[in-house]
């Protein structure tokens, strides 16, 4: 549900009876019809859209060795940075709620003397450490144990899909499966299966890194609010679910517009023609200000059925009803707008909600991609303290005049320390977000002293000077200078 809810309209629509149900007795053409007059009003994709681009609103905080930047800039082996593979894994989590990230290294060589390659021969032999994300139906399987005490993924099998060459110029994808596991607990093996007949491709692999096997497997969950395997239900469902509600309401209502909109004229009092043979003659009608319809019966009648009634209304009703409660669960962007000016606080109660959802998806995504870098750079043999934190300031401090003047005071009179302040300018966005408190004072420190503010003279309007009142400020006293 949540995928073709996502995806749109295209895949709502064809999924067919699965989301619209059809009318009693009607034809598949008219089903057909029925579908295609139906738009999809997607709130769930523009809440998600939305939802990343709170998390992005400022660029996450990535903290790692000098000699990773240049990995970061491709993470999956196929152009993709670290940043962008981060914001992917964002609008994963909060469309499903469910991802996996693997961490992979080609299978090293070794010297001819059987010693493990450097970090250097690795790089220029193109071997290197690589990310790769799976969705949550390629997960089909895992399992945990207990080993040194210790709650540890024992074996993930994973869907994948490969082209395979038929001949020179044809292909066709091939299902396989990627079996992860430990063996006696302690070494990690890799594996390939076809999904048909579960027939093994190539051999065992043992990734080793920096000479060593590994005694762990480095692939790593990510759900809604943490890194456990645990299965949880769609952070949005809700909202997904009431979509799929608005898109049958909406089916009802076009339906309506359509079969009552279409001018129906309707003929009483007329005599049917008949042939010698007896049988009726198909009587013909045409419509417009060049034909006239003229009946032998006086009496006769022609007119055009006309809609009364309360009907559409009330599913107009219901649709907005629903827009309005799409807007309540997560869908913020889509309610108009307040008229007038409403207060901070107010604003941010109202988005508790969102935070609450957006919190939690931040510290897993942060969570789980930190783990995955860190083993990243440990495969790519580079030492150091890694940290990746997504922005949790989702909507930006007003920065209001009277309350900055307020703040000032209370650093002015020692109740608040500048720091404390130089973190509110931040969060409203008056300092760029990579700056530091450290780095701003040495700007302060290295800034030259204001220029001397001039006296006023004997013909400023401002501040005029009397020359009678000796302790006014005259420029050309030599005294007062």
């Amino acid at each position: 549900r949540c995928r073709d809810v996502v995806r749109g309209q295209d895949a709502v629509h064809s999924a067919g009876t699965l989301y619209l149900p059809m009318l009693k007795e009607q034809e598949l053409s008219e089903y057909l019809a029925y579908v295609a007059r139906t738009p999809f009003y997607n709130a769930t994709w523009r809440t998600i859209a939305g939802f990343v681009g709170m998390l992005f609103r400022k660029p996450p905080i990535i903290e790692t060795p000098k000699k990773l930047e240049d990995y970061l800039k491709d993470v999956t082996m196929s152009g993709v940075s670290f940043e962008a593979f981060a914001k992917e894994c964002a609008y994963e989590d909060l469309s499903v709620s469910r991802l996996g990230i693997l961490v992979d290294h080609p299978t090293q060589v070794q010297n001819e003397d059987g010693s493990p390659v450097t970090v250097a021969q690795a790089e220029k032999l193109g071997l290197r450490p690589s990310m790769q994300q799976y969705k949550a139906e390629a997960i089909i399987d895992w399992k945990y144990e207990y080993i040194n005490n210790k709650n540890t993924l024992v074996q993930v099998r994973l869907l994948e899909e490969a082209v395979v060459a038929k001949n020179e110029f044809e292909s066709e994808f091939e299902l396989r499966i990627k079996v992860l596991d430990l063996v006696d607990g302690n070494k990690y093996r890799m594996r390939i299966f076809k999904e048909d007949d579960e027939e093994q491709i190539g051999e065992d692999v043992y990734p080793v890194m920096n000479g060593k096997n590994l005694d762990f497997i480095p692939f790593y969950f990510i759900g809604p609010d943490s890194t456990e395997a645990t299965l949880d239900d769609p952070i949005l469902i809700d909202l997904v679910d009431l979509n799929l509600a608005h898109y049958r309401v909406s089916a009802d209502y076009e339906h309506g517009c359509h079969m009552t909109g279409l001018p129906t004229p309707v003929v009483s009092g007329y005599a049917t023609e008949f042939d010698a043979e007896g049988k009726a003659i198909p009587a013909t009608f045409y419509i417009g200000s060049t034909t006239a319809w003229v009946f032998p019966d006086a009496n006769a009648k022609a007119e055009f059925l006309e809609f009364t009634g309360q009907g559409l209304q009330a599913l107009e009703k219901n649709l907005e009803r629903k827009e309005n409660q799409m807007a309540a669960i997560g869908a913020r962007m889509l309610a108009p707008e307040k008229s007038g000016v409403e207060a901070a606080q107010t604003l941010a109660m109202r988005h508790s909600g969102e935070h609450s959802i957006l919190a939690a998806i931040a510290i897993a995504v942060s969570e789980g991609l930190t783990k995955a870098l860190t083993v990243f750079a440990e495969w790519a043999g580079v030492k150091g303290e890694i940290k990746f934190e997504i922005n949790r300031d989702f909507i930006p401090v007003i920065a209001d005049g009277n309350l900055l003047t307020q703040l000032m005071a209370l650093v002015q009179g020692g109740h608040m320390d500048a720091e404390s302040l130089f973190d509110w300018l931040k969060r409203a966005d008056l300092i760029a977000p990579e700056m530091t408190f450290d780095e701003m004072q040495k700007r302060i420190d290295e800034m030259p002293p204001p220029a001397p503010i001039a006296a006023p003279g004997p013909n400023d309007p401002n501040n005029p000077v009397d020359p009678n009142n000796p302790d006014n400020n005259q420029p050309n006293d030599p005294a007062n200078q």
